[in-house]
């Protein structure tokens, strides 16, 4: 057996793990989910910059899925989750607040 022969195997798997790059199925589904939530939260108007931040990394997460680039898409899909939870807690906050000043100006 020839030295390709014996070092093929190896070279086999790890072209094979090289390969076996796991599609951001969840990362996407997580994100999306995040959004949702904040839009029910009214997160596009009260928390403007970091939806719209949210929204944006999403929509780069879902092209790069498309392209092929799964790494890239799981990064974009990740950040688009963490901006969209700020953004629903900004809104809950300042929900929060808008309330509390309504409370006070309508006691005696």
């Amino acid at each position: 057996m020839g030295r390709l022969g014996r070092r093929f195997p190896f070279l086999f798997l790890a072209l094979l793990a090289i390969g076996c790059e796991s599609r951001p199925f969840k990362e996407l589904a997580l994100a999306d989910v995040a959004l949702r939530s904040a839009q029910k939260v009214k997160a596009e108007s009260l928390a403007t910059d970091e939806f719209r931040k949210a929204e944006n990394f999403y929509l780069r997460a879902k092209k790069d899925y498309t392209d092929g680039y799964f790494d890239s898409s799981r990064k974009h899909a990740e950040q688009a989750r963490l901006l969209a939870e700020k953004a629903e807690y900004a809104a809950l906050v300042k929900q929060r607040l808008i309330k509390g000043r309504d409370a006070e100006s309508a006691e005696p």
